[in-house]
């Protein structure tokens, strides 16, 4: 039985099958719109792997190929252990692509969050913690991931000599991190040209929501909304519609979390980071995530040992000397973006019918051409953004300092498609 046949199975057939010559499958583990994910035997070295293996009708799709190569080379040039480890990636007899990767025991942050909406602060700490430490070896070489969220966590239990297993965090599907080591474009097929939009809405950055250049700084806000939601039980904008999302992003404040939350009790400390984090401006935020990692020690130690928090920044959080048109060049640029893609302005590489919010979705703004900033080009470790020196004159000033995309997408008559629901058990959203 070859790959494609194995993905159209219902699963009953597995046993004993094999692909590509080396892996026999044992088990499905999980299925979504992209693919199934399998618990299958290495057999070279006698170890069980999980092996993501792409739809059939999917499989020849040259954007499917390109995120499949793309999550291999990503994940595999990573060694932190709070990344998932890719051990083979290839093609099978019949052309499908296979993708092996270490098999965790355990659940997605998003299985956890369905389960228990939210979380003690110790404990959303201590899950962000560890999935910026991935995220900062990733930064450092080169890769922003663009695509966190719960589902794209996975809280493993890892076996202790002593004791109860302990749970540790491991980021998982790089299938549209921007690589920007430059040693193989090949593997940066999905970059079209900026204007296009890849991520989930619901976490997705202001700059990521109006097809911005990005650096890791958006990884940084991703994880916010993420800390935010596991303090809460909520993200912090949320609608079924992916445009109203996005423009929420853009120009909307976060509801204070004692007002989201009233019976939770968030340590003015932690409240402090994800504020930081949720700003609408990357040079406010956290410069990376090394440095979110250490201003979550700081933040918990402080609220442990002192009671006390770090200074409380606001939610928007323009850089020093660009308060005075700030809040306006943010509703500036989420009406464009709801002029442009609310009004058919979708272009969604998928043959579906409404955006959702909730899920991975590429959006392009062809039209941007000549007057659309440059492709993302960041360095693999980004120097912290300084502060502007003089406040702008006007408000029409200020908003040549936000994201240039936002001010320039195009109206393109096409109707928004929508996505179908699709589930993956244990390997996030294989979609």
């Amino acid at each position: 039985m070859d790959a494609r046949e194995i993905v159209e199975s219902g699963g009953d057939t597995l046993l004993g099958t094999t692909v590509a010559g080396r892996f026999t499958i044992l088990s499905r583990v999980g299925a979504g719109s992209m693919g199934a994910v399998y618990r299958a035997r290495q057999d070279a070295v006698a170890r069980d792997v999980a092996l993501k293996i792409v739809r059939a009708e999917r499989a020849y799709d040259a954007e499917t190929k390109a995120r499949f190569e793309r999550e291999a080379r990503a994940t595999s040039a990573l060694v932190s252990p709070h990344t998932v480890t890719v051990f083979d990636f290839g093609e099978a007899e019949d052309g499908s692509w296979f993708l092996a990767m270490e098999l965790l025991d355990g659940e997605t942050l998003g299985d956890r969050l369905r389960r228990v909406p939210r979380l003690g602060a110790v404990d959303a700490v201590r899950i962000a913690r560890q999935a910026a430490v991935s995220l900062s070896e990733a930064h450092g070489k080169g890769i922003i991931h663009r695509d966190l969220k719960p589902d794209n966590l996975f809280l493993a239990r890892v076996p202790v000599q002593s004791g109860a297993p302990e749970e540790m965090v491991k980021v998982l599907d790089f299938g549209i991190a921007k690589l920007v080591r430059g040693d193989d474009q090949r593997v940066d097929q999905l970059e079209t040209q900026a204007g296009t939009v890849f991520g989930t809405p619901r976490y997705m950055s202001p700059e990521q929501a109006q097809g911005a250049p990005l650096d890791p700084r958006t990884d940084v806000y991703s994880l916010g909304v993420i800390l935010y939601q596991m303090l809460t039980g909520r993200p912090p904008f949320i609608d079924d519609d992916a445009v109203v999302v996005m423009a929420s992003h853009i120009k909307d404040i976060p509801p204070p979390l004692e007002e989201v939350a009233p019976d939770a009790y968030v340590p003015p400390a932690v409240e402090a980071v994800v504020r930081r984090a949720l700003s609408k401006y990357p040079a406010s935020r956290q410069q990376s995530a090394e440095q979110l990692v250490s201003e979550l020690d700081v933040a918990l130690a402080q609220s442990s040992v002192q009671g006390t928090g770090l200074h409380a920044t606001s939610w928007v959080g323009p850089p020093a000397g660009r308060r005075g048109g700030s809040r306006t060049a943010l509703a500036v640029a989420a009406a464009l973006v709801l002029a442009s893609l609310a009004v058919g302005g979708f272009v969604l590489m998928r043959k579906v019918s409404a955006p959702s919010a909730e899920r991975t979705v590429v959006i392009a703004t062809p039209a941007l051409g000549a007057s659309a900033p440059p492709p993302s080009v960041v360095s693999a470790a980004p120097a912290p953004a300084a502060s502007s020196a003089a406040a702008p004159a006007s408000a029409a000033e200020d908003a040549g300092n936000a994201p240039k995309a936002a001010r320039k997408l195009p109206r393109v008559p096409v109707t928004p498609p929508a996505l179908p629901p699709a589930k993956a058990e244990g390997y996030g959203k294989f979609e």
